[in-house]
Parts: structure tokens; sequence; C-alpha cells
């Protein structure tokens, strides 16, 4: 295999503060592609912090606790090492889908092709499908069950035999075994310690209180956080004035951390063997499997006793692939549809209890009920909370950058445009370009186009966006210019 074909460039070059210090282009190939050099290497251990958000959203019980998803990333020439080598293992892992019929199965963290343009699918187009799936059956039930804390639960000793099998060996090479060994037995320090103990983060004042929050600008805070001595003695405990070693370790049988760049891959490939099974389970009953990442998705000709029968089948298959994964039956949904003279309808069977939704199947972020399809509430809610977030924000930099100004100037003289830009309408708006430049609108614009008259409801969700934009932006104006008007007087 050409190592070339797997050439970095400075579009992934990596930035963020981390333990070592920033390599060039020429440092990075050489490293990577340097066998004996990826063997020797000291791994240093992740940074681990907590992605959290809010759903934007209210329930019969209120509104629902936060969601909480641990992520790990490496330093920066340990994650070039995973990045290399997760594009070696991935071409052996797509060889091999290829050879067993299942390349659109698996659908998570690939590139896979579309059949009329050739570029690549995303969870639109793979939305789509299931949904077009729905429509050839007629007559047929929809099960989407869920995997319970897929990444943390992947049994290592699965994973070794599956990357063996896949370079085709009864042992990995020493260069594969030291990613296999350090992204699995991997150590990790909490991101905010390590800051706190290097002196970056603290106890600071704003407006007149002490909060914790970092002590200078962090895009001031040095890319290299420390030197190998520092490391040593701070980090790893080397010295006990400076307290006990941050670094811990997985210690357990099974898990990889997710944030990782070679993680991604290594959750496709080790559930190569049932998606095998399931895809031939649902093929010999004239239905389609897929699988995103820890999604599973059924869909088969019949009705309750087929969907019983496909649960039943998943949730005593999968224990034989890593015996610490389990399907979560608490969140399993199960659609049925039926083809009626007016069209297709739907009806629950089962619906795990988490979902706001009551109105249609739900597959990644579409929501379908045998006539149109819209985006999931969830998502939509998550949009809006993060347009509620970013306008207290941007109203709270207005009001301080002109202190004079009475609110109702303050209001009228935001850059309401330039606000919406990031979520809405934009200038030019590339919609078969790169996903990660689009907006929500346009996104929302080639879901649209992409399901053609099933999608023509789409659009008309976000149509209260503006107005929306326009109260979050002037409250949070008001809130914040009154109490500017009120602590003064309180602090006399």
């Amino acid at each position: 295999m050409d190592d070339d074909e797997f050439d970095f460039t400075g579009k992934d070059l990596k930035q963020y503060p981390h333990f070592d210090a920033p390599l060039s282009l020429r440092e990075i190939r050489r490293l990577v592609t340097s066998p004996e050099r990826v063997a020797k290497n000291t791994f240093y251990p992740f940074f681990l912090f907590e992605e959290s958000w809010q759903p934007y959203r209210n329930t019969d019980a209120g509104r629902p606790e936060k969601k909480r998803r641990p992520i790990r990333y490496g330093a920066r020439r340990d994650a070039y090492i995973f990045a290399f080598y997760r594009r070696k293992l991935a071409r052996l892992y797509e060889t091999r889908l290829r050879e067993e019929g299942i390349a659109e199965c698996p659908i998570a963290y690939r590139q896979v092709l579309k059949k009329d343009s050739g570029g690549g699918k995303c969870n639109i187009d793979f939305a789509k499908d299931a949904f077009d799936e729905i429509d050839r059956l007629g007559d047929c039930v929809a099960v989407a069950l869920d995997i319970r804390k897929y990444f943390d639960r992947i049994d290592h000793a699965h994973i070794k035999r599956v990357w063996c099998s896949l370079l085709g060996v009864e042992a990995l090479p020493a260069d594969h075994y030291a990613v296999f060994k350090n992204i699995t037995k991997y150590r990790f320090v909490d991101q905010r310690s390590v800051y706190r103990r290097l002196g970056y983060f603290g106890l600071r004042e704003r407006d007149g209180k002490l909060v914790e929050g970092f002590l200078r600008p962090f895009r001031d805070v040095p890319k290299q956080l420390c030197s190998s001595a520092e490391f040593r003695a701070k980090i790893c405990g080397g010295d006990a004035a400076c307290g006990a070693s941050l670094v811990r370790k997985n210690e357990l049988p099974y898990g990889v951390p997710q944030g990782a760049p070679i993680s991604d891959l290594i959750a496709n490939f080790y559930l190569l063997d049932f998606d095998k099974v399931m895809a031939r389970y649902a093929r010999d009953r004239g239905g389609r499997y897929m699988r995103y990442s820890d999604d599973i998705l059924l869909i088969l000709p019949g009705g309750a006793s087929e969907a019983k029968g496909a649960i039943a089948f998943a949730v005593g298959e999968m224990p034989r692939h890593g015996s610490a994964l389990a399907i979560n039956e608490a969140k399993t949904c199960v659609a049925q549809f039926v083809r009626t003279p007016d069209g297709l309808q739907f009806q629950h069977l089962a619906q795990h209890p988490d979902e706001a939704a009551k109105n249609g199947f739900e597959y990644l972020g579409f929501r379908y009920d045998g006539c149109q399809v819209f985006v999931r509430d969830s998502t939509m809610s998550r949009f809006y909370g993060k347009v509620a977030v970013a306008a207290k924000r941007d109203a709270r930099r207005h009001f301080e950058a002109n202190p004079a100004l009475d609110p109702a100037t303050l209001v009228a003289s935001f850059n309401y445009s330039l606000f919406s830009e990031r979520f809405s309408r934009v200038k030019k708006s590339n919609l078969t370009g790169d996903y990660r430049s689009w907006t929500f609108y346009s996104y929302l614009k080639r879901s649209a186009r992409t399901f053609g008259p099933k999608g023509v409801r789409i659009l008309h969700q976000a149509r209260n966006f503006d107005d929306f934009m326009r109260l979050r932006v002037a409250n949070a104006i008001e809130r914040g210019a009154a109490k500017r008007r009120v602590t003064p007087a309180a602090a006399s």
C-alpha cells in the first residue's frame, strides 16, 4: 500500500493546546510512515472533557435532563498516528464490506457514494434511503434499536481479532500493536484539572464576583502547555508538592475513547460479523438492515409479530459479539406502516419514552408519517436553543460595548443581519459543497430538495425564525441593560 495516498495537508494540522509541541507537515510524514517510530512512540494521555447539551423542549414531566457525552482527544503527534492508521485500515475495511456484500449496511463514519452524482451521502440521504424502503414495502414495520453505551463497551480482544483479520495476520505487527494498545488501554487526564494544575485556569473576578475561568484569554494559552519535565512533575505526580498524579488509565477489558481519530472506524469494523448476520436476517425476509454507529434499523414486511421476532433476534445476537454489549430495549421504537387508498398510514407499536415526537417514525434527525417528511422536533428544539444562547451572548457584548445607549437604541442598533447569517440564509450558499459550511437554513433547504415532494413542509418548520431571533435578542438586551442599572445601586 502506497503511504503517499494518505498524505497530510495544512488542513490536517492541529492547533489546540496539549502536552506536545506542534509538528510540521514534514515531521508528521516522517513519523507516521515509519513503523519503527510508531512502535516506539510514547503516547500522551488523552484530554477528557464532557460534552453536554440541554434539550430545548418541555415534556409532561418538565424540561428533560441535560444529555452528556465524554469526549477524549489526544496529543497532536498521537492524533496524527491514529488518523494515519485509520486511513490504512479503512481501505481494508471497505474492501471487506464489498466482499461480504454489506457495503450499504454500516453507514456512519464512511464515504458512501451516491449512485447518480458520485458525491458522498450524508444523514439526509441515508434517511431518504430508509423512508424510500418503507414506501417500497408498503405494509411493513420499521424497528429502531439502540446499543447501550456502545463506545464504552467494545471488547478489546474482539477488536484485536478483527484488526488482525483485516490485515490478514495472526498477530499484530509492532506498529499496529502500539496503536491498538494505546486506543484500548489508553491513559487520560481531566482537561480542566490540567489547566488548573498548570495555572491557566482558576478564580478570577467578573462583575465584582470571584468565578472560575481562564486566567488569560484562551487564544493566548500556549499550544504546548508544558515542557516534558513539567509534565512528569506536575501532571504525572513526580513532584509531590504539585499534588497527586492526574493520569488515569482504562483498566477495563473493553471501551475505546470517543473523540479519537480511529475510534469511529473501530466502532464500525467491530460489528463486521454482526452486520453480516443482521443483513442476512433482513434480506431473507425481503427487508433491509442499516446501522448508523450504535443505531440499528430494520425495515421488514409484516406487522407486530415480525417486529417482535426481529427485536428478539437482535437482542439475542448482540452479546455474541462482546459480553458487555447489549441492546437498550428501553429505547426501542417500532412503527407499523399500512398501505391504504389514501396512502401510507402509520402507528407506533413501541416508542421509547424520551422521544417527544408522536406523529411519525424518526430516523437520523427526520420524522416520516408515511406521507410527509419533517425535521425531527428535538433537532428543531436544539437549533432554537443554540439561537437563544447565541442571542444572549451577542446581546451582552452589544450592551457592554455601548454602555451609554438606552435599551431601545441598543435593540434598534443590533446587527440582526450579521447574527442571522450564522443560522439562516446566507448570501452564497453552496448546498452541494462541504456540509460543515452549511447554516441550519441551508441544511433545511438541502433536506427539502433531497426529499422532493415528501419534504415540502420542512422549510415551513423554520418560518418563525426571524421573529424568534429578534425577540430573543431584544429580551436579552433589555434584561442585561436592566441588570446594569440595578448593580451600581445595589453596590451603593
